[in-house]
This record gives C-alpha cells, structure tokens and sequence, in this order.
C-alpha cells in the first residue's frame, strides 16, 4: 500500500515532464524539413506549409497541396527564401525571394508563381516538444488581420534531407 502513493507521484512528474516544453534551441535542433499539414474538406487535398533550415544559415518556406490519396504534390501557393539567424529562442528570417500563386486556382507549378517584394526581417518565437520532434513557431500577428492569424503553429520533423522545389 505504501507503494500506491510513491507510484502515483511518479506517473504525474512523468506526465508533466513530457508536457513542458524543450527550451534550449541550437541551430543543430533546427536544421531539416518542419511541415504542417491540413486536410482542405472543401478542396479535397492536404495542404502543407513547410519549413527547411541547414547548416549555412539558409533557409526557404513554401505552402503546396498533396493528393490525400497518392500523396502526389500537385502545387504551390507560395516560396520564401533567405537567410536565418537563431537567437536564444528567438528566429530572425532575412527573406531575398518571395513568390506567391496570384491566379484564380488554388495552386500553381512552381515556375507560376509571380514574384513579389520581400519582406525584410520576420522574428519568430521557437519552441521545441514531444524530445525535438516537433517545433512550434509563434508569430506576432498584426492588429488588422488578426481574426484570421493562427499565432502559434506546430510543425513535425520530417527527414533529414533538406528539399526544396526550386
């Protein structure tokens, strides 16, 4: 019976330590493939918005659809590319490319995307959970857009090569 009680305590410390958020970021951490994916009911297809780091202090963000079915990507509706700067906990994006989908369909080949201005640094807060498998990224979201900002969003570490479609 004594046992019961030192069981117990031993279960809830186990369960808050894998609830708490991991809060040393090193660029190592960072480096690979982040996506997040959403399954569009109305569209019929996955949407993923995917980040890639690597070792040089590059980095590129895109948004393109999958096929649920096949897992095909079937195209984008927008590429970043730049240069990042990790401190602490903050993520600091030096955007140099920026293209967006501006037509009238969802997505487009890659090559049809128009290029716009870039904008210039972007900070994001960064946290680690679940022992670095998944990184969430909290923007600042602006007063005007605000009812359609998502501040805090998790992305799940995908393979370690580092892709880009361009």
């Amino acid at each position: 019976m004594k046992r019961y009680p030192i069981f117990l305590m031993l279960i809830v410390t186990l369960f808050w330590v894998g609830c708490v958020e991991e809060q040393d970021i090193n660029v190592q951490s960072l480096i690979g493939n982040w996506e997040n994916s959403v399954y569009m009911e109305n569209q019929g297809v996955n949407q993923v918005d995917a980040y890639g780091f690597d070792e040089s202090g590059r980095y590129f963000r895109y948004i393109y659809f999958k096929d649920p079915e096949s897992n095909q990507t079937l195209g984008y509706a927008m590429y970043l590319v730049g240069n990042y700067i990790l401190e602490g906990n903050e993520l600091v994006l030096e955007e140099e490319r920026r293209l967006l989908n501006l037509g009238v369909n969802l997505f487009e080949e890659i090559e049809g995307l128009s290029e716009i201005e870039v904008i210039e640094n972007t900070t994001l807060g960064l946290a680690f959970k679940s022992n670095r498998q998944i990184l969430e990224i909290t923007k600042t979201c602006s007063p005007l857009l605000s009812s359609i900002c998502i501040p805090v969003t998790s992305y799940n570490r995908k393979e370690y090569v580092l892709f880009s479609p361009l």
